[in-house]
């Protein structure tokens, strides 16, 4: 007896979860509207709560960018004249971009893999299962494109660091891109 049928039948429900209703402010369904709000949440979270940074070295203070531009390094706000509080609010722009860029990225991979497994699960019911590949490469084309996007985004990134870097001492152990990222970013893809 084959088990084909009976693996496909978890596959098809999963591949049909989803609200038959799209939500009211988008008409978006399914994976795109957990999408489409998971953006707006983070866009509502970049703009207005403090960015955490330097979470990956136990050996430096715990600090945050405000969105007033105020840089809070052990909870104290380090001192800052206009053209600095100017840096730390353009380096706060320039990650908030990076941070949207890349949860697009993850977001656009995560659509795919839900369309590639309903496009599976028709494909094996159907028996056409030549044109599957081609669609889903097709779908991916658009996740490159993104992630090139994401990647573009990093030269400046590093150069609003640089900057803040040489103008705010206090900011060194939190400057912890170089450029072999910006590089790597692009041989990546």
């Amino acid at each position: 007896m084959s088990r084909l049928p009976l693996l496909l039948v978890p596959l098809l429900a999963l591949a049909g979860c989803g609200s038959s209703e799209p939500p009211a402010e988008s008409g978006k369904t399914g994976m795109a509207a957990v999408s489409e709000t998971a953006m707006a949440d983070l866009r509502e979270e970049l703009a207005n709560e403090n960015l955490r940074l330097g979470e990956g070295d136990a050996n430096a203070p715990k600090a945050e960018i405000t969105p007033a531009g105020d840089l809070l390094i052990g909870g104290e706000a380090v001192p800052l004249n206009d053209a600095q509080r100017k840096l730390v609010l353009d380096y706060r722009a320039q990650l908030a971009g990076v941070a949207q860029a890349g949860a697009e990225v993850g977001l656009q991979a995560a659509e795919l893999a839900t369309r590639a497994l309903a496009e599976t699960a028709k494909g094996l019911v159907s028996g056409d299962k030549t044109s599957i590949e081609e669609r889903v490469k097709a779908q991916a084309k658009d996740i490159e494109g993104t992630a090139k996007a994401l990647c573009d985004r990093l030269p400046a990134l590093y150069a609003s660091q640089q900057a803040l870097r040489q103008a705010v001492p206090q900011f060194e152990p939190y400057a912890q891109m170089d450029e072999s990222d910006v590089e790597d970013c692009h041989v990546e893809q």
